[in-house]
């Protein structure tokens, strides 16, 4: 289960007991009972769930960038309809084929950092 996922529902249950103190009428109402059931139900996901070992990379870049990489997004839902062209996955795409392709040039060796 990823750290947010287990933050939330600690968060969730949290603010459930906190209710349950302040008002005990609702401790045996439906929508306690069905909320507190959910709540349990996340735990079991613990052991199914896998956290990503993706890092996140967040950068700014000029709109004009942006609207390119939107527009490429549109161009592979027309091409590829069914797909969902997110912006980060077009965004990642677009990175690795750029990488990919600079790779390719001689002197350039993978893995290896530029010089400055």
């Amino acid at each position: 289960m990823s750290r947010v996922r287990r933050l939330d529902t600690a968060r969730a249950r949290a603010g459930l007991h906190r209710l349950a103190r302040g008002h005990p009428e609702l401790v045996d109402s439906p929508q306690m009972r069905g909320a507190l059931d959910w709540l349990d139900t996340t735990e079991d996901d613990e052991d199914t769930m896998t956290e990503t070992k993706d890092a996140q990379l967040v950068v700014r870049i000029p709109t004009a960038l942006l609207d390119r990489v939107d527009a490429y997004a549109e161009r592979l839902r027309v091409e590829m309809p069914g797909a969902k062209w997110a912006r980060a996955d077009v965004a990642r795409m677009l990175l690795t084929k750029a990488l990919d392709a600079i790779e390719k040039q001689p002197g350039i060796l993978l893995g290896q950092k530029a010089k400055r």
